[in-house]
């Protein structure tokens, strides 16, 4: 553990057993008493060793580091052997607390409300997995400053199509010339390969191959291209990242699928799958930007002090030595050779066009969180990102992390539901549908931990009745373009409050015309079945409660 922290590469050593019973070595009495010396003197030696080295004192003030997964073990490594060095600051004890956050997480908590209740403390660095996302980060013109020094540059994975063995060689994609994005945006639209992308706003693996797909050969950006890679990824299939990629390609057997990766995840599926035809890493030809892990240090960010900027960055003169030495290395990372060419690959322009592109090509989002509040969330504790705690809580947790990760075009209101919550109703309008720009997140995400605090409602959790008119409401106020969407949070599912049966209530929804898709998540012991029936006649799908959320990816348009 470093500092509370989980190393992600457990240690080999297993250490040695010490044998029961025999036979007793007997010790000379001299030879116990020049023993006993030498630690003695060894004792005073280190003793005094210790107090030359005690140049700080008090508290160790520590300041955050957000690390993508792939580097968060390797960086965690480098804190302890930077700690052990008892680095200060004006006499102060310093360090750094590495915390475990998706660049896509990062990027988007940077840019407007960090969630801190699921990310812990602001980040004073930042160690994305891939360097498009500081390129993105600084294509704002509010956050162009943000990064106040070089980025040390950590390592890199390469961006690849995971392809079935079989289907590359047919398509001769093995052995030679691998083939452009052009020719993989024509095999796919001549129903050769159905592609299968990873969302660019939520998964590093999504942002480089867009970037791969959209780029005009020259480092620059391609409408054609991007257009090609949209269509064919129209035909084809999305996820949120490579892990729901693999999860459908392992569900569907179909080796015509090609998907987005990066290259150790394709080693991480095959290590795992017992699949008689396994997944080959195919790099296209022209292949430009990697994905290249970074320390950044976040100086021109509001909320970081000069003295904490001072010792994030003294942090990452530590990282950049030990690069440059070897002992810094990460199992899913290969070293870079010229820094400069690797961070070069991309520009805030080009990676600004690109993601405007692919905006502009997708839906926005209309949500509306239709939240339990009666008591019975709170008589269940359930499991919610390494806590046990109530159910309404988890619930609660989950909607601001959802809020965190939505566009700024995108919608969201707050309803809930309980016995009389709205006076002759069972439900009430919390906060109205609005968009998710920075204000719009701390709004509604502070409406949510005001919600939290609040009592329940006493007796059953009227969910019919509430969906119906949340249903309705969402309906009237659909828009050409968007999708509209309820997601209803609870561990019950069961109602007795409302009049209607769970199948009448589907009945309703079935016959209210579509145009709005209901998402149940059951938290705890929540009746899945009936969550189920009511997400289905609502166009939508039940989802069991993932214990570190994750929700949004599934829900929201690509």
């Amino acid at each position: 553990m470093v500092f509370g922290i989980e190393h992600k590469v457990k240690s080999h050593r297993t250490g040695r057993r010490r044998k029961k019973g025999g036979q007793k070595m007997l010790v000379a009495p001299w030879i116990v008493i020049t023993l006993v010396c030498v630690l003695v003197a060894s004792g005073l030696t280190w003793g005094f060793v210790a107090l030359l080295r005690s140049g700080c004192s008090g508290e160790m003030w520590r300041v955050t580091v957000a690390a993508a997964p792939s580097v968060y073990g390797s960086l965690g490594d480098a804190a302890q052997a930077w700690e052990r060095e008892q680095p200060e600051l004006n006499g102060q004890c310093i360090g750094v607390a590495v915390t475990e956050v998706s660049a896509a997480d990062a990027s988007q908590g940077i840019t407007g409300t960090w969630n801190s209740m699921s990310f812990g403390d602001r980040p004073i660095a930042w160690a994305p997995d891939a360097q498009a996302w500081a390129s993105r980060l600084t294509a704002g013109e509010a956050t162009a400053g943000y990064v106040t020094s070089d980025p040390v540059v950590l390592g890199e994975a390469a961006s690849v199509l995971a392809v079935a063995e079989s289907t590359a060689t047919a398509l001769g994609w093995l052995g030679g010339e691998p083939p452009t994005w052009e020719a993989v945006t024509e095999a796919a639209a001549a129903g050769e390969i159905s592609l299968a992308a990873a969302n660019p706003r939520s998964s590093t693996e999504g942002l480089v191959a867009l970037l791969n797909a959209s780029s005009d050969g020259a480092g620059g950006f391609s409408q054609a291209a991007a257009d090609a890679y949209a269509a064919a990824i129209e035909a084809g299939s999305s996820a949120a990242d490579a892990s729901a990629l693999k999860t459908a390609y392992a569900e569907a057997a179909d080796p015509t699928q090609v998907m987005t990766m990066l290259d150790y995840q394709v080693e991480d599926f095959n290590a795992t799958s017992e699949s008689a035809d396994p997944l080959v890493p195919v790099k296209p030809s022209g292949t430009m930007v990697g994905a290249v892990a970074s320390y950044l240090v976040l100086g021109g960010a509001a909320w970081v002090s000069s003295s904490d900027a001072q010792i994030a960055e003294r942090f990452g003169e530590f990282v950049a030595g030990q690069v440059a030495s070897g002992e810094f290395s990460d199992p899913d990372l290969a070293p870079v050779e010229d820094e400069a060419a690797a961070l070069g690959q991309t520009t805030p322009e080009s990676v600004g066009e690109a993601v405007r592109a692919w905006q502009s090509g997708a839906e926005d989002l209309n949500v509306l969180f239709l939240l339990d509040w009666s008591s019975a969330v709170m008589e269940e504790t359930v499991a919610y990102e390494g806590e046990e705690v109530e159910a309404g809580i988890a619930a609660v947790r989950m909607a601001v992390d959802m809020v965190a990760e939505m566009e700024p075009a995108w919608t969201a209101g707050l309803w809930e539901y309980g016995v009389g919550a709205g006076g002759e109703s069972n439900w009430r309008s919390v906060a109205a549908p609005a968009e998710m720009s920075a204000d719009g997140k701390s709004a509604l995400t502070e409406e949510l931990y005001d919600l939290s605090e609040n009592a329940t409602y006493e007796g059953g959790s009227p969910l019919y009745d509430s969906l119906v008119a949340a249903y309705q409401e969402m309906s009237a106020g659909a828009v050409d373009g968007a999708s509209s969407v309820i997601v209803v949070l609870t561990n019950s599912g069961e109602d007795t409050a409302s009049l209607p049966t769970v199948e009448e209530t589907a009945q309703t929804l079935e016959g209210l015309g579509g145009g709005v898709s209901v998402y149940t998540v059951g938290f705890g012991s929540a009746n899945s079945a009936n969550l189920e029936v009511l997400a289905s006649a609502g166009g939508g799908a039940f989802i069991a409660a993932p214990e570190d959320g994750g929700v949004l990816g599934e829900i929201a348009p690509a």
